[in-house]
């Protein structure tokens, strides 16, 4: 006898269950390769972000049409494209959070229909970041045009969703937000607890695109250099293993670490030289 629709139901669940669990072993193997391949220079890396601090102090003013940028990213440079990637947002922990109240950070949630049931069940909650609600089905309604969804774009500083609909929401948010990268990061909104909301801030979210270069937030100029720098070491070794783990990547692929600001130059603070580039170099 064939399987019942329930049981189809559970294979199906099970099945991408065990494919999430691979693919999570896998990147898990891969950060422990990595983390002993790739050395990373603390004093290097503290002195690039000196070079940017520096930097910003010596070009900001306080004219209103000036870059209003204050992050400064962490920049993997690969020698290869991969074959596959992915436009799902990747959490990165950061040991010094780049969003809190003092930063005036703002994040915006999308949820399912009906937007009043997840509203009620978070209201009691303190969750200061958390400033905006928005129902699935009102996106189109409430940002119909370009304007309306590119005012909503600057208006927060990051968007979540609830996973069941996180593979519904190009049509809604538009262009723009999958553009420059502003993809809503997706959650579990169906057992969501104070703590699981607050605990949002103190990531950062990655997403890899078709390469070769990515970029990724992981320090604000208001910072001290010594916080910065724990984060860049933080989030080169946890974006590594995602941005080499698809096939065909290894860890030949990688040819730069560099940290910069969205206006500078990017400042290398690990550079990885290919077979021949050795030879060379032995040769002269």
């Amino acid at each position: 006898m064939g399987k019942n629709i329930e049981q189809e139901e559970v294979d199906k669940k099970q099945t991408k269950e065990q494919v999430l669990t691979i693919k999570k072993n896998r990147i898990t193997k891969i950060g422990k390769s990595i983390k002993k391949l790739v050395v990373l220079d603390q004093k290097q890396i503290k002195k690039a972000i000196n070079a940017l601090l520096k930097f910003r102090e010596s070009t900001h003013t306080d004219n209103i049409l000036d870059i209003k940028d204050d992050f400064i990213y962490l920049e993997i440079v690969l020698n290869k494209l991969p074959i596959k990637y992915s436009l799902r947002p990747v959490q990165i922990q950061l040991p010094n959070a780049i969003y809190n109240q003092e930063m005036n950070s703002k994040f915006c949630i999308i949820s399912t229909n009906p937007q009043r049931q997840f509203k009620d069940q978070i209201c009691e909650f303190d969750i200061p970041l958390i400033q905006k609600v928005i129902g699935y089905g009102k996106l189109n309604k409430k940002y119909p045009t370009y304007t309306d969804k590119r005012k909503l774009f600057y208006e927060y500083d990051l968007f979540f969703c609830d996973q069941r609909i996180y593979g519904n929401l190009a049509k809604g948010l538009g262009k723009i937000f999958y553009d420059r990268k502003k993809i809503p990061y997706p959650i579990n909104c169906e057992n969501i607890t104070q703590e699981a909301l607050n605990e949002l801030q103190n990531f950062t979210y990655f997403i890899q695109g078709n390469g070769p270069v990515y970029t990724v937030k992981i320090g604000r100029v208001a910072q001290t250099a010594e916080q910065i720098t724990q984060n860049v070491l933080a989030a080169a070794y946890e974006v590594l293993p995602h941005v080499l783990q698809e096939k065909g990547m290894s860890l030949s692929c990688l040819r730069q670490l560099n940290v910069k600001l969205s206006n500078s130059v990017s400042l290398p603070f690990y550079t990885r030289l290919s077979v021949r580039e050795i030879e060379a170099w032995k040769n002269k």
